[in-house]
């Protein structure tokens, strides 16, 4: 048989000898690929389940609701942080209630009515809320627990201290011995009023006297208006010969009575009417729970805010001015043990 040419001749591809033992083969590509897919996919549905089951979890506890805690401690210097904190709580559907638990001596009166009076507005929106004091909630610390709907007090809990007070240092005698005077330029009479390089004048002393007459009458107005009722019960347990048609008048003058800057345990005051219940702050919890209509042990909830350089300065700064500035006239709600 002829062959042309010009037709191309057929070779057998070489054969090459097979892999070493114990060497793996190399898979085919499409069959990593597939597998890829699968573990991407397997992941995938992983992901999602698991943020489905978290978002579920969330809407259980939606449902069945928290108990929020709002503290303030220490003394009352600036109240935005914690009305800022309460409109958080307040926005948050999850949180049924709201316990503010209390230690502190009080202190500024303008930011201790602030505190107040968002409480208040908290309230009135439906949103229940349960002061609890600890070892101390007294003056400003006692306005603002009179803002919930229920006091509790431990027994020992030292509150009261209903008043207001001024107070400032004089430097005169120290700076004439150091030969130091200090020259003012004023227009109007009282522009320095409580100034710490004289002595305070007779005029100045009235007109101090009289401001802090009207922020006490707002203080006793306050408590008059969140406790009438509780301090009724209170007055005819003390005086039980008392006329009911008189109740009004006798109440009020019953609260001017004690409201002299003195303390009460929080068993003294749960027998003036001052609290509501005595109980530990799980008891406020508990209560704050049944009023928010949370079946079982109420779970509590506490926004954590991020620690930071700025906020540590500024806690520091705003000590370091209340000290520097406490030389110097300032309304406060504050009981000061001296």
């Amino acid at each position: 048989m002829e062959t042309n040419p010009n037709q191309p001749v057929y070779q057998q591809p070489p054969s090459y000898p097979p892999p070493p033992p114990g060497q793996p083969t190399q898979p085919p590509q499409k069959k990593r690929h597939g597998i890829s897919c699968i573990v991407l996919l397997s992941l995938g549905v992983i992901f999602t389940a698991l943020v489905l089951f978290v978002g579920f979890i969330g809407f259980l506890s939606t449902l069945r609701g928290k108990v929020a805690l709002l503290e303030v401690d220490g003394i009352i210097v600036d109240a935005q942080d914690l009305v800022q904190e309460l409109h958080y709580y307040a926005n948050n559907p999850s949180v049924r209630a709201i316990v503010v638990r209390l230690n502190t001596p009080g202190g500024s009166t303008a930011a201790s009515q602030e505190l107040w009076e968002e409480i208040r507005k908290v309230r009135t929106a439906g949103r229940p809320v349960v002061a609890s004091m600890g070892n101390v909630a007294a003056s400003g610390g006692y306005y603002i627990a009179c803002a919930a709907d229920e006091i509790y007090a431990n027994p020992a809990s030292l509150t009261g201290s209903i008043g207001v007070i001024i107070n400032y240092a004089n430097w005169e005698g120290l700076t004439k011995k150091v030969g130091l005077r200090f020259e003012v330029v004023k227009k109007g009479e009282y522009k320095d009023i409580g100034s710490p390089n004289r002595p305070m004048t007779e005029a100045e002393r009235e007109l101090l006297v009289n401001v802090i007459n009207d922020v006490y009458v707002q203080f006793i107005d306050d408590i008059y208006s969140a406790r009438r009722h509780q301090m009724r019960k209170a007055y005819f347990a003390h005086h039980p010969e008392a006329e009911d048609s008189e109740t009004t008048d006798v109440v009020k003058q019953f609260l001017y009575s004690i409201a002299d800057g003195r303390v009460f345990s929080g068993r003294q005051a749960y027998e003036y009417g001052l609290v509501d219940n005595l109980g530990n702050l799980d008891d406020a919890i508990r209560r704050a729970g049944i009023l928010g209509r949370i079946i079982g042990k109420p779970p509590v909830y506490k926004k954590r805010k991020p620690l930071n350089i700025y906020d540590i300065l500024r806690g520091e700064v705003k000590n370091a001015i209340r000290q520097v500035t406490s030389d110097m006239p300032e309304l406060d709600y504050l009981f000061i043990p001296r």
